[in-house]
């Protein structure tokens, strides 16, 4: 199998791997660059990132209006992904080809798995995660799910872990070892993420255009150290056995990070 076949495995659809993708929608002067979105890690801040940055390297005369609409409804001025803005061929080429610079960014897979479960199940104001959630396990549509009983089903049931984007393995969502990332930030160490990917993209000076901080300015915060300070120790090994993947492909970026 080579190298495409394989990625495209990672994913349940080429559609999927489509809307992961970001690639810059103009010349911008700056490289070619793929960044590989990773739900639940800091996407909403790279997206910030980088419109603002491209909207000031394109001359743009005033900051660019940051919304969540906007940032899941992309304007053609500054990024393209998805099937409508992307045709297979370059996509292809930036998966694999030369001349691209490719990053991402992962996260703790404890933190990133009970965030998931803060913002989409337990205080989510769209119902679908949770929904399709229930449909899947055979369940009341109306029926709670508590974090314990979450970790639980992740751990045990490999389709509930690959249902949903906010939820599903990092590793798997990245291609990681696939995709050769010239990049790859934490969100645990966001402001060297940022720095590195303004200076690689952007360039000297760059890093005094003033970037709204997407935690305050946009959508809202769960507060996942308390719920994490909550977990017992069998919800820990649940998280454990469900990702050990990711926990895995998390150290190994961070060994790669302090070399």
């Amino acid at each position: 199998m080579d190298t495409l076949s394989e990625i495209l495995e990672n994913y349940h659809s080429r559609r999927h791997l489509l809307q992961t993708m970001h690639l810059p929608a103009r010349d911008y002067g700056g490289p070619r660059f793929l960044y590989m979105k990773n739900h639940k890690a800091a996407c909403t801040n790279v997206l910030t990132l980088l419109v603002t940055h491209m909207h000031h390297a394109l001359g743009g005369p005033t900051p660019p209006q940051i919304s969540m609409d906007a940032l899941h409804d992309l304007s053609p001025d500054y990024l393209r992904a998805g099937a409508r803005g992307l045709d297979w061929s370059t996509a292809r080429d930036a998966l694999t080809g030369p001349g691209w610079f490719r990053f991402t960014v992962v996260r703790d897979p404890l933190s990133r798995t009970v965030s998931a479960w803060a913002d989409k199940l337990h205080s989510a104001t769209n119902p679908r995660h949770r929904r399709d959630l229930m449909q899947y396990l055979g369940r009341d549509l109306d029926e709670k799910i508590g974090l314990s009983a979450f970790l639980d089903i992740l751990a045990q049931d490999e389709g509930a872990r690959d249902l949903d984007r906010h939820w599903r393995p990092q590793h798997k969502e990245i291609s990681y070892g696939l995709v050769p990332y010239d990049l790859i930030g934490r969100v645990e160490a966001m402001p060297a993420a940022r720095s590195a990917i303004v200076a690689a993209l952007f360039g000297p000076g760059a890093e005094a255009v003033k970037v709204p901080d997407a935690r305050t300015h946009l959508g809202h915060r769960t507060d996942s150290q308390k719920l994490r300070d909550s977990l017992t120790a069998a919800d820990r090994r649940n998280v454990e056995r469900a990702f050990a993947r990711d926990f895995e492909m998390y150290e190994a970026v961070t060994r790669a990070e302090a070399a």
